[in-house]
């Protein structure tokens, strides 16, 4: 019989072997892509596809953990509307700062997310119920606060978030938009946290088995709680990053934010059922799912048709993840 520690060594084993590929995978795309459209060579070009997968990646960096501790968030895009809306209200027709709106936003994110965490945590609701009945509660609050219809009239330091560039002058990273240096932030200091503190193993805990983890003393409520309540954070970032980025808060903001979110961290190779995951490989599914969406756009490929290849990539990830379960058992 495999004895527990060669069985850890293969799933650690398999999951660098499939990283490496996701990324292999993308070295070849961006051949292909930049032998078939010259448009798509060049900083100008990446920087366009780090700027569009800037707001699902960050939410992407939460969706990472809440999945790695078994769970699953459906509610990041609706979440991300109503943290817009609300204080985009509040500035536009009642003078708030930009300073107090960005407090809010990310409150109401994380406040959002701890609802979630609570529900799964104490009430023992189903990740998959729990954050598909906030999904639709919090899309209906975005309308019903928003009125169903754009917000402008915004400060701009909270816009300057989302439409913001740095390095001006500097080449190569000339007009370095704020997003790409603040998803790079947060996926740095994520990948730190779970591989090199406490937080990190208990969440990797907690996914592969949580009622040992819970016998051995770890917080399992708690760490879950975390990371339900920090997806909802970077939902309510994502949603700020979208006001900025088009200048209006929308209700319709994040509109199928949560199937490229869990795209992103399932095609990098993080199981569903929790517990085998890392960033770097979210971040390579995230920028795999950008670099075909612009590919195709610069070719001019029917947007049904990008559906399709996206959907794809996701059947051929979520096969994998379970060939791989069924080898490991």
């Amino acid at each position: 019989m495999m004895s527990s520690v060669s069985v850890g060594t293969n799933l650690d084993r398999r999951a660098i072997w499939r990283e490496a590929g996701v990324y292999a995978v993308l070295v070849a795309l961006y051949v292909v892509m930049a032998a078939t459209e010259p448009s798509f060579r060049g900083w100008v070009n990446l920087r366009n596809v780090l700027t569009q997968i800037s707001m699902v990646a960050i939410v992407a960096v939460g969706m990472t953990y809440v999945i790695l501790t078994g769970g699953i968030d459906l509610s990041v895009g609706s979440v991300a509307a109503l943290s817009a809306c609300v204080p985009a209200i509040l500035m536009a027709e009642h003078g708030w700062g930009a300073g107090a709106g960005l407090a809010l936003t990310l409150a109401i994110g994380a406040g959002l997310g701890l609802v979630n965490g609570l529900a799964i945590s104490f009430v023992g609701l189903p990740p998959f119920i729990a954050t598909l009945a906030l999904m639709v509660m919090a899309r209906g609050l975005a309308f019903v606060v928003s009125g169903g219809g754009a917000i402008y009239r915004m400060p701009p330091g909270y816009l300057w978030f989302g439409s913001g560039n740095l390095a001006e002058g500097v080449p190569l990273i000339e007009k370095l938009p704020v997003m790409i240096v603040l998803m790079f932030a947060f996926f740095i200091v994520g990948h730190i946290v779970l591989q090199r503190t406490r937080l990190g193993r208990y969440v990797y805990s907690v996914g592969s088995n949580e009622e040992a983890s819970r016998l051995s003393g770890v917080p399992t409520n708690r760490v879950k709680i975390f990371g339900y309540t920090m997806c909802g954070a970077l939902s309510g970032l994502a949603g700020l990053l979208y006001t900025g980025y088009v200048g209006a808060a929308e209700p319709t903001i994040g509109d199928g934010l949560e199937l490229d979110a869990i795209a992103a961290v399932v095609i990098g190779g993080t199981s569903l059922s929790g517990g085998q995951g890392n960033l770097p490989g979210t971040f390579a599914g995230a920028l795999l799912i950008g670099l075909v969406r612009n590919g195709l756009n610069l070719m001019q490929v029917n947007s049904n048709y990008q559906r399709v290849a996206i959907g794809a990539i996701i059947f051929v990830a979520v096969m994998i993840d379970m060939f791989q379960k069924r080898r490991s058992k």
